[in-house]
């Protein structure tokens, strides 16, 4: 019999992911017993697909959470809602919070959610899933163990833009690195056409250096590249990581329910590749490791936070702000065009500030939205944040 109950904030895909999650834990500790969403459609589709009872399906968030007093609070809404669906779940004190990635907007949100989660002693997770590889947990430990030396430099690439892809790619390199003191921050971002993402302002592409206390450095390429790669390179050796997925006829559907992006169950099947290379190895080696749902682990982990049998998570909160000062500087830095030492003093999106003082003009106007597929109804966009 389930011990805790947790309470879905919006009710879109990646929530469908994180409910999988959440009910993939061994055990079944927590059920679904709750979930709240603005939209009719969305709250219904996902109410009656994961099975949670009419009374216990909310069209205003606040409304669910003074009524449930849920254990734990997931929050798998846009960017922009992040700060302020977590510092008002916060506000009714539940055991732990879970919010999707990015954190926030900008540093001053960010902080302003651990402020929120240390007032109530609330516990808070980023939902950056990806370390929860059972293969990268693996190649982890081959680090630690100085299977390539020393490391040296970790350079990610990726498409899309900074908040949305290639933080998923930062917390790798941070979480590969050990965390690492990063000490300053120098980058350059493309904003030829009025790009937006989920209402909020986002670069074509953008690329960022950030330099170590131990002397390691992380190269960050965004929007340069279609696949997410990461490539170690270390006094001895290199590793290189990346994702594969099982083919599309063995993935679990979301039908009936709304999938304008494929069955969401996708990045549930996901599994982490890594290869390593060292004069040890006479050439190139596979780590592996028994497949995992690296969403499930992540809900095993704020259930073990939870429980007392882990101090500090990988997905913990401090970890997601480490991702969001990194690109912070690296806006900051293309604003104010010189390197940037941290911590960091800019509370604000240096990005959006940039834009709204029109000191990234763009070459072809014209504002659009890059997920405007997945809005529901009449709408195209998503409000400006």
């Amino acid at each position: 019999m389930s011990r805790y109950r947790t309470a879905i904030v919006a009710c879109g895909m990646i929530a469908r992911v994180h409910a999988r999650g959440w009910l993939g834990v061994p055990g079944r500790p927590t059920r679904i017993a709750a979930v709240a969403d603005s939209n009719p459609d969305a709250l219904r589709e996902f109410g009656a697909f994961f099975e949670v009872d009419e009374a216990q399906r909310y069209a205003d968030y606040r409304d669910m959470l003074d009524r449930e007093r849920p254990d734990f609070v997931d929050v798998c809404s846009w960017h922009g809602q992040h700060a302020e669906m977590v510092i008002a779940a916060a506000a009714r004190r539940p055991r732990a919070i879970i919010c999707q990635k990015p954190m926030a907007l900008d540093l001053g949100q960010a902080d302003a959610m651990l402020t929120a989660c240390e007032r109530n002693g609330v516990r808070l997770l980023v939902a950056y899933q990806r370390p929860h590889h059972a293969t990268w947990l693996r190649a982890r430990e081959l680090l630690r163990a100085g299977a390539i030396g020393r490391i040296r430099q970790v350079t990610v690439q990726a498409g899309g833009n900074l908040l949305n892809v290639s933080s998923h790619n930062i917390r790798l390199a941070l979480f590969l690195m050990d965390e690492p003191e990063v000490e300053w921050v120098v980058g350059a971002v493309e904003r030829s056409t009025d790009l937006f993402e989920r209402g909020v302002p986002a670069e074509e592409t953008c690329i960022g250096l950030a330099g170590c206390a131990d002397g390691a450095t992380l190269l960050i390429e965004s929007g340069c590249a279609g696949e997410q790669t990461c490539r170690v390179i270390g006094s001895e050796g290199m590793m290189e990581l990346g994702t594969a997925a099982p083919p599309a006829e063995e993935v679990p559907s979301d039908a009936p329910m709304y999938m304008p992006e494929g069955p969401s169950a996708r990045y549930n099947c996901e599994r982490g590749t890594a290869r390593y290379l060292s004069a040890e190895t006479g050439g190139w080696r596979e780590v592996e490791a028994p497949w995992h749902d690296c969403w499930a682990r992540q809900c095993r982990e704020a259930v073990d936070w939870v429980e007392g049998r882990i101090e500090r998570p990988i997905s913990g909160a401090d970890r997601g702000r480490a991702v969001q000062e990194i690109m912070m500087a690296l806006y900051e830095s293309a604003r104010k065009r010189r390197r940037i030492p941290l911590p960091l003093k800019t509370r604000l999106n240096p990005l959006s500030l940039m834009v709204e003082r029109g000191e990234l003009a763009v070459e072809w106007p014209g504002r659009y939205e890059s997920r405007s597929r997945i809005v529901r109804g009449e709408g195209m966009a998503w409000p400006i944040a």
